[in-house]
């Protein structure tokens, strides 16, 4: 990536006797306005109104995800409600450059197998041309909908690829394209403000298997567009809608019943035309039901008369199998099991079934299910891909599972797994689970270094990926199935404590893996789990792992300015790390981390010898272990001998860090964040020190360094760029500075609750450039925004006017004052 990306215009200035590469062209704001009431944690929020520049970037239309409709050619009858849809959603033909009105929404409901699903696709694929783009999200879980997001933004040119790191960003830029769809963007609108130069784009979004739709809230855009829902909840069609819109999904007609019955085994004749009705009808028209029913015939090559007989003596004895369909809107009465047969299936074939219930049911990869089925079936020691080719072979003639050959996947319905899972004992059902957690950790790039102690339980596929981004490809694909197995675990009866510690340690790295990509809550609670789960366990590699908990949980309070807690959870953490290092008499990097992440709490709470001691320490033992390369211990260091007054030890310190990361991995690397952090300390040693035209040619580059590698919408890059405003206005250039402010306020709204703290701080700045330009109007609305903020994270009750700059700073990280 460059250090200038094209969507932001730049042009040196010298008022200070250097070059100063800040953004220009955006004018000062001549309004606030508020873009909504509340935000999603109940305080308002305030954004400036910026007029568009002229540079304009051109999106990627038409654009639809999947590129290649999904088409099946099995599907038949519904014609009346894919009418109804297509009047609902189908955009208005008169549409120009302008709103092509409201935003049209239409939820399918229904019980699983109805056909919700295979409607929605026959509907996008007979009007994908009606729409510039269309977006087929899977909905079922936030980490699915936070991945289909940055797939949206990535295609339609939203984002760089070098810039697309977070999630969160990824999921509000999308969400901004979608609540005003330009077909091109300037810098402002990519920032989120609107423009009527520019023609407006159609669009459907489909959220498919919405079963819990109050997780759309943080994914539903507010503009014009097309959303269709599935969802077995029939709340779906009143959600974020005063006027209901959708119908519930009933069972096929008879007449369809019978035209998908008779294409599907192609065996009908006359003369079994009776047992034919008889068939369709104990089916209950339901599309799913008939389907794999027609696989069997076509598997075993029955006469309808022959399937009749086998049918019919199979549910006189179906009570072994007591799952049913979910009775949500209409009952039907014959057991999962006596529909599918699943007691005909050949052994591995089965065996592959159960292996794919454990798992994500959209997207499961080949690869992995060859590699678990090596190790996990009975006779795994004689297991070839030729094997699993056959039993694969037999599900999909049995309509069991689906397959997309290009991407080498498969799929399957969850009523499906659901039935899997019911008639499997307990105890199979917890083999398999363990089995399975190991199989994904073997594959699973951690993020933590090797624990100090060697562990009993097996070891990943690699350790101490912490921070690099390489990995997260395969993460992102493993993900899915770790959120499968921990819905599945409380279904798990008599864990060993191997496995128990084993779905812990995955379920740390998992949650660690989604901080790393931008969340700060709500990780799918694996976090609870993975504790509660150590905390109860007596296994011998416990107390390395819940070091590694409270390891993440302290990083994470530290990114929501959760000080407090955070110091709590790192001192835990070196506790537990010190313990297990005297016990085995050794310094490792396990040690190198809790010193020095209790030195940043340390250093937080204005304890700067404490907190320097600590730091101090984790760099030795760092050095003493070898192959010695800075990182960000040097610039948490050089923060705390900065507060002491400390400037030439600060310094000396930070220089040869610089020159210490130049030779190990040359100038102005891109390898992590971790050289603009000492860019960053550098500028404000030299503000310190008076210099202050280095100290804002240190920050400049600090700029350039957190957006060629955190991306320009990260909480690193707002740091440096609410640093530089501070800059613009010592210099008199107060509108580049309200332009500089607005862009950090932007990506700290990304996600208000968790930098409520920073929303604070740059407005209460921003008021004071409005105070000092003669604005009193606007500066009197952002003192009083950032006053009450401060309020909110303190909660302590001060007048406006006897706020001053200091009050702000001591609320935020040290690395970001």
């Amino acid at each position: 990536m460059s250090d200038v990306p094209h969507q932001r215009m730049l042009k040196p200035q010298s008022t200070t006797g250097i070059n100063q590469m800040v953004p220009v062209g955006r004018p000062e704001p001549t309004e606030w306005t508020s873009t909504a009431d509340t935000s999603h944690d109940g305080f308002e929020m305030v954004y400036p109104s910026t007029p568009a520049l002229e540079t304009r970037r051109i999106l990627n239309l038409p654009c639809f995800l999947p590129k290649t409709p999904s088409i099946n050619e099995d599907f038949c009858g519904r014609e009346d409600i894919l009418s109804h849809i297509a009047a609902e959603l189908l955009p208005l033909k008169s549409t120009t450059t302008t709103s092509s009105g409201a935003r049209r929404q239409f939820a399918l409901c229904g019980f699983g197998g109805i056909g919700k699903t295979e409607i929605a696709r026959e509907f996008t694929r007979r009007h994908r041309d009606s729409f510039d783009a269309v977006f087929w999200v899977v909905a079922d879980e936030v980490a699915k909908l936070d991945e289909h997001y940055q797939q949206i933004s990535l295609a339609l040119g939203l984002e760089d690829p070098s810039d697309c790191k977070s999630q969160v960003v990824s999921r509000e830029i999308v969400k901004g394209w979608l609540s005003n769809p330009r077909k091109s963007l300037s810098s402002s609108e990519e920032l989120g403000q609107s423009s009527q130069a520019s023609a407006e784009a159609t669009w459907l979004l489909v959220f498919d298997n919405a079963d819990d739709p109050m997780i759309l809230a943080n994914y539903w855009p507010q503009g014009n567009g097309s959303i269709l829902i599935t969802s077995r909840d029939p709340l779906a069609k009143t959600m974020f809608t005063r006027k209901p819109s959708g119908l519930d999904l009933g069972p096929l007609t008879q007449q369809d019943s019978l035209s998908l019955f008779s294409h599907l085994t192609t065996v009908f004749n006359d003369s079994e035309n009776n047992v034919f009705r008889k068939i369709t009808n104990a089916l209950g028209g339901i599309p799913l039901a008939i389907s794999q029913m027609a696989g069997i015939i076509r598997r075993q090559d029955l006469t309808l008369s022959e399937f009749w007989e086998l049918y019919t003596d199979h549910e006189e004895h179906a009570n072994l199998y007591e799952t049913k369909f979910d009775t949500n809107l209409i009952s039907y009465r014959h057991s999962i099991s006596t529909v599918w047969a699943f007691e005909k299936l050949k052994p591995q074939a089965h065996q592959l079934l159960e292996l794919v219930s454990f798992l994500d049911p959209d997207v499961v990869e080949e690869d992995l299910l060859v590699t678990a089925a090596g190790k996990m079936f009975s006779d795994g020691a004689n297991f070839k891909k030729s094997n699993y080719i056959e039993a694969r072979a037999d599900l999909l003639q049995s309509s069991l599972v689906q397959r997309d050959k290009n991407k080498q996947i498969l799929s399957v319905h969850r009523l499906v797994q659901d039935a899997i899972m019911a008639t499997m004992d307990a105890v199979k059902k917890c083999e398999m689970f363990d089995q399975l957690i190991r199989v994904i950790w073997a594959e699973w790039p951690s993020a933590m270094p090797k624990p100090s102690k060697p562990p009993e339980l097996p070891k990943p596929k690699s350790s101490g990926g912490r921070l690099h981004v390489g990995r997260w490809p395969v993460c992102a694909a493993m993900y899915p199935h770790i959120l499968r197995l921990h819905q599945l675990w409380p279904e798990i009866s008599d864990p060993s404590e191997a496995t128990k510690l084993q779905l812990a340690k995955l379920l740390t790295e998992a949650a660690w893996y989604q901080k790393e990509r931008g969340r700060t809550k709500d990780f799918d609670g694996f976090f609870e789990t993975a504790q509660n789960l150590c905390i109860s366990s007596s296994h011998p590699d416990r107390d390395s792992l819940l070091a590694d908990i409270y390891f993440c949980l302290g990083s994470v309070a530290m990114d929501t300015s959760d000080f407090n807690n955070s110091r709590i959870y790192k001192e835990k953490s070196l506790d537990l790390v010190m313990n297990i290092c005297q016990e085995l008499g050794v310094a490792d990097e396990r040690l190198y981390l809790a010193y020095a992440e209790r030195g940043i709490s340390r250093t937080q709470d204005r304890r700067y010898d404490e907190g320097e001691a600590d730091l101090k320490e984790a760099l030795r033992i760092r050095k003493a272990l070898g192959n010695y390369v800075p990182r960000s211990g040097e610039a948490n260091l050089s923060w705390a001998l900065l507060a002491q007054g400390k400037f030439e030890e600060c310094n000396t310190l930070l220089l040869d860090s610089l020159a210490g990361r130049e030779k190990a991995l040359g100038k102005d690397d891109r390898e992590s964040v971790r050289t603009g952090l000492i860019f960053y300390a550098l500028g404000n040693l030299r503000a310190a020190q008076g210099e202050w035209n280095e100290s804002f040619e240190y920050h400049q580059r600090a700029w350039r360094h957190m957006r060629a590698t955190v991306g320009d919408k990260d909480f690193y890059t707002a740091n440096v760029v609410h640093k530089i405003s501070e800059h613009l206005i010592r210099l008199g250039r107060n509108e580049e500075a309200i332009n500089m402010l607005n862009e950090a306020l932007e990506i700290w709204s990304v996600d208000p609750g968790a930098h409520k703290n920073e929303i604070s701080r740059s407005t209460f700045l921003k008021a004071k450039v409005f105070e000092a330009t003669g604005k009193a109007q606007k500066a009197a609305i952002a003192f009083r925004v950032a006053s009450r903020l401060r309020k909110e994270v303190t909660k302590e009750d001060r007048d406006v006017k006897s706020l001053k700059t200091e009050d702000f700073d001591e609320i935020v990280a040290f690395w970001a004052r």
